[in-house]
């Protein structure tokens, strides 16, 4: 082993000795020197001028194999490869050709526009520094009116946006103390990743005086100590594994097992840990090395703090590198010769123009703390900003008259959108006058991060000017700024608001909706077959969530209400002041919730006891701890209008004992700034206003006989619907116990807890529910004990559900598992178990709100009436790009707008209002 190491030493270091390279510069045809033309070796601070007979000469230690790069104003750049294999000493000579394409700065500048505008600004991000890089303020280019920009559509594959410059890019990069001249050759953005490279001249910049060179010396250590290129020295020279990084193999993924984010539930069973001494490295011969991967690598960033959405107990920075030939070459300094080798992802994704040093940079010792290179800082602010959620909300229109009904949807904004389904699943809305009081509310829920609900406006509703209000229990922890407030206008009968501007220009307008339409007659409507087209500014399809609003363009005027996802997206950038403190005193909803206080009859009685809630007749019902002082709070329920809860305290003999009393639930100051918008009105033109009632769309004895409707039993699953995940009896024979089968779908059999699902929260053991049987609030011990009784073999199928569980109330707020043997007896809901409710206190407490979904199937034997709102779907997708869907129309409507507001798929937001003629 001894031998080997100190002949792979020879290998690096067989090639340290000073080279030198000389030559001269001419103008390509004339033959004529070219003085004072610059000479540098590509990605180094390494460079020269030629005298005045166009000569140059270079001395140093330089790699086996270089890029020598000649460049003169007015000129086009020339690039030379040279090896010093076998020679210290290499002489060349340069023809450089005068760029007759070269346009003045003038003529460039002239050129410009707000496209090229909103280009660059991209250009930037990606080439320079990423919008939530501190270093991004202090990095500069100062000719930025050389890039030009050009859209590529090929046949096959994505469209691409393409970057040129004609002269090299002077920057300033003041983060780590040097002027940088960048000979850009490619640039390329796709909807997905990107891609550009060039060559690239570094100048320190002198230090004013001693702290500032202190400073550039520490940033730039702490930037070498976290780049690919010193992860590729390490493992040429067999270090073992260090403070700064630990490298594990990604294994092949099991399609029974359902990834968690949990590292170590994670850890040998999706990756392994690999040490760098392990890695296989071959020399190449020519002072190049060839390393060769096991396959995609995820390395740990260990001394770089950093914000994981990755995993919920790993704190720093994580990459992941793919070679996609298996394996990628680099040089003796540890710098990749060939970039489209190796795929960076993660931390070393990020990095840019602006954290990227020079080849022939070498740590010094400086670094000697993290504090410098801290990019994310661990505080009690930072965390709680994590946990901060918003309402945003759209209506089917922006304006309504007393009587009708307005439909809502909406998103909520995560601050963290990982913890996404720990937060939040209930939300409130009221209708505020301009006198901040409330005049009617509403509840909805909230699933998979969309809102979808309907009010009905009362029909003794004063007009005027209103506002929209919506919250959560939980934000109000943090205050008005995480509230959602928007104007609505209720107006006169026979009255319409009259504005100057009628549509709001966009911010931006990089995703395109190309509608496509036709329309056919029918007995008693007009069907349209629209088809909706989204892509982005490449022009490639691109999948998206959004509210569709289609309303008769000749009966509802298009206002401006302020409140674009776009805008409201702006809350993201508005964290909590360092100093904030809260006690957090609001808890998460998962569902109707229930807060109050138990006394016991008298003092020998205790008053910390489980207190009992039971919906119906046993319809729902879950178990809850008061505190020291009697206080519970029970979350979970889920139904609709009012609903018979029954609540008590059990004593040892199951009889209920003692008094308990409800609190009300907190609502949050009305702000008293209410948002109007500016607008003046006039009397409707057209036939009797007509209005969105939500009774003129369908029969009212079809409406009936649905809702009379009797559920039907899923036999597979105890009429509790398809589970998220299945195992099958087959897919069993590969886990010898229960514990095994789980895991492969995501439960952590430590924690008793499916992955993020709930995380943070005290939620107890999910619900266990055996042929039809369910044992809910089990203790940890007696639910493990339940699980390890079981075993594959006797089992039939295995049904998890972590986000479908509203059916299961309180029971399943922390996840369900149904196991159906082979053998065993099976259970419905519809059993014939009833409650004795004797000694329970009954409350009548109100659920979500009750509303009518927009009918979007009127009956075909009934005449459509005329209405402003012809289709409203809140919760639209897209698939591969399009959108399809079918709309009755009333006759004599010839014009309809779309509304089309939403995001795509990777966090883009996007408006559109599209006017149909037909």
């Amino acid at each position: 082993m001894r031998k080997i190491l100190l002949a792979f030493l020879f290998f690096v270091t067989q090639f340290t000795f000073s080279q030198t390279i000389t030559g001269i510069v001419r103008e390509k045809g004339s033959g004529l020197p070219l003085p004072f033309a610059n000479i540098f070796i590509n990605n180094t601070s390494l460079g020269a001028a030629t005298d005045v007979d166009g000569k140059f000469r270079l001395t140093g230690n330089f790699s086996s194999e270089i890029e020598l790069v000649a460049s003169f104003v007015g000129y086009v750049t020339e690039v030379k490869a040279i090896s010093f294999r076998g020679k210290n000493e290499v002489q060349i000579e340069f023809q450089l050709a005068f760029n007759e394409s070269n346009l003045t700065e003038v003529e460039l500048k002239s050129k410009r526009d707000k496209s090229w505008e909103r280009e660059f600004r991209r250009f930037k991000e990606v080439f320079l520094a990423l919008p939530d890089d501190p270093y991004k303020s202090q990095i500069e280019i100062h000719n930025p009116w050389v890039v030009d920009f050009e859209k590529v559509k090929v046949k096959q594959g994505q469209n691409y946006l393409r970057a040129t410059a004609q002269e090299p890019l002077k920057i300033t990069n003041t983060a780590l103390g040097y002027e940088i001249d960048y000979y850009l050759q490619d640039f390329r953005v796709l909807r997905n990743g990107s891609r550009f490279y060039g060559q690239v001249f570094y100048e320190p910049i002198p230090s004013k005086d001693a702290n500032e060179n202190e400073q550039w010396n520490n940033e730039r250590e702490a930037n070498y100590h976290s780049s690919l290129r010193h992860l590729n020295r390490s493992i040429l020279l067999n270090s073992p594994d260090s403070i700064h990084f630990n490298l594990y193999t990604v294994l092949p993924e099991n399609p029974q097992r359902r990834r968690t984010n949990d590292f170590y539930v994670e850890l040998d069973q999706s990756i392994k840990s690999i040490p760098k001494d392990s890695i296989l490295r071959r020399p190449l011969g020519d002072g190049n090395y060839r390393i060769f991967l096991p396959g995609r690598i995820e390395i740990h960033h260990f001394d770089k703090s950093w914000k994981n959405e990755y995993y919920i107990n790993v704190k720093h920075a994580i990459s992941w590198i793919d070679a996609p030939e298996g394996y990628y070459d680099v040089d003796r300094q540890g710098t990749l010769i060939n970039p489209t080798q190796l795929v960076l992802s993660g931390y070393l994704g990020r990095q840019r123009v602006a954290r990227i040093l020079p080849s022939d940079f070498e740590p010094q010792g400086y670094f000697l703390s993290q504090g410098a290179q801290q990019e994310v800082v661990s505080s009690p602010a930072i965390r709680l900003n994590r946990l901060r959620e918003k309402a945003w909300l759209a209506t089917n229109k922006p304006y309504f008259y007393p009587g009708e009904t307005a439909w809502v949807g909406g998103r909520m904004l995560y601050q963290e959108q990982a913890l996404s389904d720990t937060l939040s699943r209930v939300v409130y809305v009221d209708l505020v006058n301009s006198d901040a009081e409330i005049v009617q509310s509403a509840t909805f829920p909230i699933e998979n991060g969309k809102i979808s609900g309907g009010m009905f406006l009362d029909q003794n509703l004063v007009p005027g000017d209103y506002a929209l209000r919506s919250y959560t229990h939980w934000n109000q922890n943090f205050g008005e700024i995480d509230q959602f407030l928007t104007p609505l206008i209720i107006m006169e009968p026979g009255i319409k608001p009259k504005v100057e501007t009628v549509e709001s220009e966009p911010l931006y307008d990089e995703i395109s909706v190309i509608p496509q339409f036709s329309i056919h007659d029918s007995l008693s409507y007009q069907v349209m077959d629209l088809k909706l087209e989204f892509l982005d500014e490449l022009e490639n399809p691109i999948d998206s969530d959004f509210i569709l609003s289609i309303t008769n363009a000749e009966a509802v005027v298009e206002l401006d209400q302020g409140n674009s996802l776009e805008k409201s997206l702006e809350w993201l950038d508005k964290p909590i002041p360092d100093e904030y403190e809260v006690a957090l005193s609001n808890p998460i909803e998962f569902g109707i919730s229930i807060q109050g206080q138990f006394t016991p009859t008298n003092k020998k009685q205790p008053i910390v006891n489980p207190i009992t809630v039971v919906r119906g007749d046993l319809e729902d019902y879950g178990e809850v701890k008061t505190d020291s002082a009697g206080f519970f709070w029970a979350t979970g329920l889920y139904f609709q209008d009012t609903a018979k809860i029954a609540i008590g305290a059990l004593d040892s003999k199951r009889r209920p004992y003692g008094k308990v009393e409800l609190y009300p639930m907190n609502k949050p100051l009305v702000p008293k700034d209410i948002p109007k918008l500016e607008y003046s009105k006039e009397a409707i033109q057209m036939e009797n206003g007509l209005l969105d009632i939500a009774g003129d769309f369908i029969l009212l004895d079809e409406f009936v006989k649905e809702a009379a409707k009797e559920r039907e039993i899923d036999t597979d699953w105890f009429g509790y619907g398809e589970p998220d995940r299945v195992i099958t009896e087959e897919q069993m024979e590969l886990s010898v116990t229960l514990c095994g089968v789980l895991q492969r779908m995501g439960f952590n059999c430590l924690t008793l807890k499916f992955g993020n699902y709930t995380f943070g929260e005290r939620t107890g053991t999910p619900l266990l529910i055996i042929d039809g049987f369910k044992y809910p609030f089990l203790e940890g011990g007696e639910f493990k004990e339940m699980l390890d009784s079981y075993v594959p073999q006797y089992l039939e199928s295995v049904g998890v559900y972590t986000f479908s569980t509203t059916v299961f109330g309180m029971a399943g707020y922390a996840g369900v598992i149904v196991l159906k043997t082979k053998r065993g007896q099976r259970w419905t809901v519809d059993s014939d178990r009833k409650f004795n409710s004797e000694g329970f206190q009954i409350f009548d407490i109100p659920g979500f709100t009750v509303f009518q979904e927009f009918p979007k199937d009127p009956p075909s034997d009934q005449f459509l009436k005329k209405k402003p709102t012809l289709f409203w779907d809140p919760v639209a997708q897209t698939e591969v790009g399009e959108f399809k869907t079918r709309i009755k129309i009333p006759y004599g409507v010839t014009k309809a707008k779309l509304r089309v507001e939403g995001m795509t798929l990777d966090g883009e937001p996007f408006y559109k209002m599209i006017l149909l003629e037909f």
